[in-house]
């Protein structure tokens, strides 16, 4: 053993000498070596050794690799005196890259990357000044997005304050830039917000939606403003659809009564009907959406999901008696956005959004989201495709979130539940992303869970049709199958406890 231990110490100082500090480290620490007096020597100069070349990294650049080369140091026992010093130093350094993002008027990026340096323990006195002034900065920012246009300029003059006393002239003179910025916004806003009360108390909403809409473009995240598009799209969607909206609501229409031989019983009776009894089950006709206005609409741009198309494409609606309604995409790439008359969005979201704000694409193996404008997932913050695992959580702007979900592993098609209080134009209880297959049953891997059902019901693509399939027999649009039929975006389905009725769903605008 004597031999061994000498070997891999004379091993490791090889190869601290050819700049390989971290096998040398790994090698001084192996359980054979790592007690001897010799090898806890050599861990103290190789740690010394290791903060020299943290000074010579951050001396070129490379400030990674500088702050790699001090954790390992300080895993090594280096002496914190110099590791502390060696930090400081560093944190003087980079003060210069930090002070540029403030004298180009960017707080939010010298914020992040202050931080991100302190998790790392790179601070110092010249990094704690500049985050003051990062800080009343951004707070300036956010409370200007608010529309609270007081405590903006408090904090920006605390801001240009500190600049000042930092000595950072061309950071002071980005805030005070800042400043005029934030009183020519606040010119601008005053005239909307009070069109804004104006609109509210006259009562119109299709006027308030645009009062808020104009509030909202100059001041973003304005309280009453927000409030009250919200409260103006609730209002015009209960009303009915808008001019330009294909999202018509589906229409007040009798219901009609099918015998069955088999019925199964309603949730909410007592007890169910007795086999070999002929029961009334009803459930509404879902026909076509009802046209939005009188007027002739172009021709849409996005296709209809029709069974004559070469492979069915586009979106529609699925309402399942007893189960609820769900938006169905058929496309490989879904725009999620802001709903509304311009819209591109194939999930148009009520809520503080771009139109196109971010896109949900379909691989061979995963879903990625492509995000356009803020958006997040699991409350980190994504700039490029980013892959979707189910359950992740998708925030978009500040406040609508939705889950991801990929209930079977043996389907490619995804369901997005919204779970923050927005919705779409139309009442639906979900959005689902289906590929090859849709499953509608009572087992924990169905697309939409539906747990009275005894067997599962698969909508599924075959050549250019949808086609359902489901055990023993029923009907589509009144003629019998058996096992499986084909479907057209207008059918509607009955069996053995369940129906349901597809209708096709136009193009945007929303």
């Amino acid at each position: 053993m004597m031999g061994q231990w000498r070997i891999l110490l004379r091993q490791a100082e090889e190869a601290a000498r050819g700049g390989k500090f971290e096998e040398a480290y790994a090698l001084a620490g192996r359980p054979e070596v790592a007690d001897h007096q010799q090898a806890v020597q050599f861990r103290g100069r190789l740690g010394l050794d290791l903060i020299a070349r943290a000074a010579r990294r951050a001396g070129s650049d490379d400030i990674s690799g500088a702050v790699e080369d001090l954790h390992l140091a300080e895993r090594l026992g280096a002496p914190p005196d110099s590791l502390a010093a060696a930090r400081l130093g560093m944190a003087d350094r980079v003060a210069d890259e930090i002070r540029a993002d403030l004298d180009v008027g960017e707080p939010i990026r010298a914020l992040e990357r202050i931080e991100a340096l302190a998790r790392d323990k790179i601070s110092g006195p010249a990094l704690r000044r500049f985050r003051e002034i990062a800080e009343a900065w951004r707070l300036a920012t956010a409370e200007a997005r608010r529309g609270e246009f007081g405590e903006a300029h408090e904090n920006l003059d605390r801001a240009e304050r500190l600049a000042a006393g930092a000595g950072a002239i061309a950071a002071q003179n980005a805030v005070a830039s800042a400043r005029r910025d934030l009183e020519a916004r606040q010119k601008t806003a005053a005239p909307m917000v009070e069109a804004l009360y104006t609109a509210l108390s006259g009562g119109d909403w299709p006027k308030i939606l645009a009062a808020a809409e104009a509030v909202v473009a100059c001041v973003p995240e304005h309280p009453a403003a927000r409030q009250a598009r919200a409260k103006a799209w609730q209002q015009i969607a209960a009303i009915g659809p808008s001019s330009g909206s294909q999202w018509a609501r589906r229409p007040a229409e009798p219901a009609r009564v099918v015998r069955t031989s088999n019925p199964v019983a309603d949730p909410g009776d007592e007890a169910p009907p007795q086999k070999g009894e002929g029961e009334c089950r009803v459930f509404p006709i879902l026909g076509p959406a009802a046209p939005a206005s009188r007027r002739v609409d172009p021709a849409p741009v996005r296709p209809l999901a029709r069974a004559s198309a070469t492979g069915p494409r586009g979106r529609f609606l699925l309402w399942a008696d007893a189960v609820g309604g769900f938006l169905v995409c058929l496309e490989d790439r879904i725009v999620l956005g802001r709903a509304g008359a311009d819209s591109p969005a194939d999930v148009p979201l009520m809520g503080d959004l771009s139109r196109n704000h971010a896109t949900l694409v379909r691989g061979s193996e995963s879903y990625m989201l492509e995000p356009h404008r803020d958006s997040f997932v699991n409350g980190r913050r994504v700039n490029e495709p980013t892959v979707l695992r189910s359950g992740d959580v998708i925030r978009l702007g500040s406040t609508v979130e939705l889950e991801f979900r990929q209930p079977s592993p043996f389907s490619a098609t995804a369901r997005l539940a919204i779970i923050s209080r927005h919705r779409l134009p139309i009442a639906v209880d979900g959005v689902l992303l289906m590929a090859d297959t849709c499953i509608v049953g009572p087992a924990s891997q169905a697309h939409i869970p539906a747990p009275t059902l005894r067997d599962p019901v698969v909508l599924y693509r075959q050549g250019a049709s949808l086609w359902c399939r489901a055990k023993g027999g029923f009907e589509v649009d009144g003629r019998p199958c058996v096992s499986r039929a084909p479907l057209t975006l207008t059918s509607s389905v009955l069996g053995e406890g369940f129906s349901f009725s597809l209708e096709p769903l136009g193009s945007n605008p929303v």
